[in-house]
């Protein structure tokens, strides 16, 4: 019997999988070679949306970590009231920023409720850990965000994201 992926050539796998989420890529990346060769091609994670409240809660993915120096822009969704999606968007984003080398667009929503009394001072260091570490971010939406952006954030996203 042949392989699932053996008729099909990579760039049109990579051209499917960059529409799939984040759980249905690691699934695909299960069923063969090929297609797990073609789940970590750089073109499916160019423009990747990611789902702290579903899709990562409590992990980050081996093979996520891998395909993030392919990431060029990141929609990161989450939900600040529950802590294991916080925790997962905090962990995405300091290892982001630890790899962040192509890294052009960010944007950041928050879903749900936001906590009382919540400065959200973890997720701006981690924004900002992300700004400072990616030289080529031109585009920085924290227009979901619930919380109040320090003086340093908005001063360096003003000097390294021009729009």
């Amino acid at each position: 019997m042949a392989e699932p992926g053996e008729g099909l050539p990579e760039e049109v796998l990579a051209l499917i999988f960059r529409h799939l989420s984040l759980r249905d890529r690691a699934a695909a990346a299960r069923v063969c070679r090929a297609w797990a060769a073609a789940a970590t091609c750089s073109a499916v994670w160019h423009d990747t949306k990611i789902s702290c409240e579903c899709e990562l809660e409590g992990m980050l993915p081996p093979y996520l970590s891998a395909c993030l120096d392919h990431v060029h822009k990141l929609r990161l969704e989450f939900e600040p009231s529950r802590k294991p999606s916080r925790r997962a968007a905090i962990e995405l984003l300091m290892v982001l920023a630890g790899r962040a080398l192509g890294l052009r667009g960010l944007r950041l929503e928050c879903r749900g409720e936001k906590p009382l009394f919540d400065a959200g001072r973890d997720i701006l260091e981690a924004v900002h850990a992300v700004c400072g570490a990616a030289s080529q971010l031109r585009h920085l939406d924290l227009r979901c965000l619930p919380f109040t952006l320090d003086d340093a954030l908005v001063l360096q996203a003003a000097r390294s994201c021009p729009e």
